[in-house]
């Protein structure tokens, strides 16, 4: 018998099957751009409660909105928006040269939440940049 998430009542394992099923990409592909192995992503299906991160992110890999499963998804989660850039300046400090700044602290469980799924992003946009690099490398030799 499958085990529900108590808060929610839903098997977040089944939703997301049966959205990558939906979508018609291979749970291959899935799995490899997600950064994991088809058994872990199978596993996954098995989970009463997948963190939230983690479905956001197969969101985007099989471009499914989640939200309409987890409607809080929408309005808890922010999309991270890209800060401006400042001014060149002359001088030759660079960021990290200046008066050390206070690390950010979450004042809850929702903003750190965030935060976790706003350095997951980052992480995988900078893999995704360095296998770019890899590849353009080894075809160049």
């Amino acid at each position: 018998m499958q085990q529900l998430d108590i808060k929610t009542g839903i098997h977040r394992g089944e939703i997301i099957k049966d959205a990558i099923k939906a979508s018609g990409v291979a749970v291959g592909v899935v799995a490899e751009k997600l950064g994991i192995s088809r058994k872990t992503l199978y596993n996954k299906f098995k989970e009463s409660s997948i963190p939230y991160s983690f479905i956001l992110k197969l969101g985007e890999v099989i471009h499914h909105d989640f939200s309409l499963e987890f409607p809080h998804l929408g309005k808890t989660v922010k999309k991270e928006v890209p800060k401006p850039q400042a001014p060149a300046s002359n001088n030759l400090l660079l960021q990290f040269d200046g008066a050390p700044q206070e690390p950010y602290k979450p004042n809850n469980m929702k903003e750190c939440e965030q935060e976790l799924v706003t350095l997951q992003r980052k992480y995988i946009a900078l893999l995704e940049n360095f296998n770019e690099l890899l590849i353009k490398t080894s075809q160049g030799k």
